[in-house]
């Protein structure tokens, strides 16, 4: 079973950085700073890197922050192996359905969501730690692209205000700042998305061996390389969606865009809150595409986004608990 778990966690993490891959370069692709093939390379090394280093804190609240972990770990009944395993697939199907329609929904809340169904199903209302999944995950779910949008708005007038009679010298300079702001996002997108499948596949692997929760090295690597090798295989169609169907990139616009969604990540690295780098991003592309004015996002496609990521957590939730079911009922 542990293997078991072991190669679908392997697998999500894969998924989720083929999901967002594209996403996180898609303002360096579409503002033509470096091709497609080179930023799949950057963006894999990139995430691996930041998953590798930057850290545990989302990963301890995945693991024993939204779920009763003690009463999931004292399960004996082998329920907790199904339960990691519903989980991830649950997730897997979500991403896999969102990235086929061309919609970059939040991988990282799907398998929450999946989370909280198998929770649900498996255990009851008392096994989710409510107030962490209102305030941690809910409430960071729904300001998350406001603070992108707010945060891309203001960097992109405070650049334009400060470069106003910036000269091509300076204008080269930028596109050198969008190549090392390129390299920061997908560190911290990795460290952020990384941990989420660590923490869930250390539930099952304490569940399955009887031992204490714990974050080992090994199983930081493997996820970490299992996701960057994922962002490498991301798709274009979250490419277009974000990089051209939101707003027209052009590099100043790339750059304004991919600090505001450096910031707001790394201050959930630091506090902990798993938030979702897709929301980030696209939050922070809508925020700068108003600058001039709000006709310059196409809020057709920017309102689908929005359903997307509203609907992400339950759907994903409602999958992982059907899938619990199923797995009881035939291993059990």
């Amino acid at each position: 079973m542990i293997y078991l778990i072991l190669i679908i966690g392997l697998i999500t993490a894969f998924i989720n950085g083929a999901h967002d891959g594209g996403t996180i370069v898609a303002t360096s692709i579409t503002s033509r700073l470096i091709t497609q093939k080179q930023a799949a390379v950057l963006s894999g090394l990139c995430n691996f890197a930041g998953a590798v280093l930057l850290g545990t804190a989302v990963a301890y609240t995945v693991a024993s922050g939204l779920l009763d972990t003690d009463a999931l770990l004292a399960d004996s009944s082998g329920r907790v192996g199904l339960f990691v395993l519903a989980a991830f697939m649950g997730s897997i199907i979500w991403n896999v359905f969102t990235w086929v329609v061309s919609l970059p929904s939040s991988a990282s809340h799907s398998m929450i969501g999946a989370m909280v169904g198998c929770g649900l199903a498996g255990y009851g209302l008392d096994f989710i730690h409510w107030d962490t999944f209102f305030i941690k995950i809910i409430l960071a779910m729904l300001i998350s692209p406001v603070i992108g949008f707010a945060a891309g708005f203001l960097l992109i007038k405070a650049q334009n205000f400060l470069l106003r009679n910036a000269t091509i010298v300076w204008n080269r300079r930028i596109r050198v700042l969008e190549i090392i702001s390129t390299v920061l996002e997908a560190c911290f997108h990795g460290s952020n998305d990384a941990q989420k499948v660590i923490g869930l596949t250390a539930i099952g692997i304490a569940g399955c061996e009887g031992t204490d929760l714990t974050m080992p090295l090994w199983l930081i690597v493997s996820c970490s390389a299992a996701l960057a090798i994922g962002t490498m295989c991301g798709g274009s169609n979250m490419i277009r969606a974000v990089g051209k169907d939101i707003i027209k990139v052009d590099s100043d616009k790339a750059f304004a865009s991919q600090l505001a969604s450096i910031l707001v990540t790394e201050f959930s690295n630091l506090t902990g809150l798993p938030i979702s780098s897709t929301q980030i991003i696209t939050g922070s592309v809508m925020g700068v595409g108003t600058e001039n004015t709000p006709k310059s996002v196409n809020w057709s496609v920017s309102g689908k986004i929005a359903i997307s990521w509203i609907t992400t957590i339950p759907a994903s939730a409602l999958m992982g608990a059907l899938i619990l079911k199923i797995l009881t009922s035939v291993v059990l």
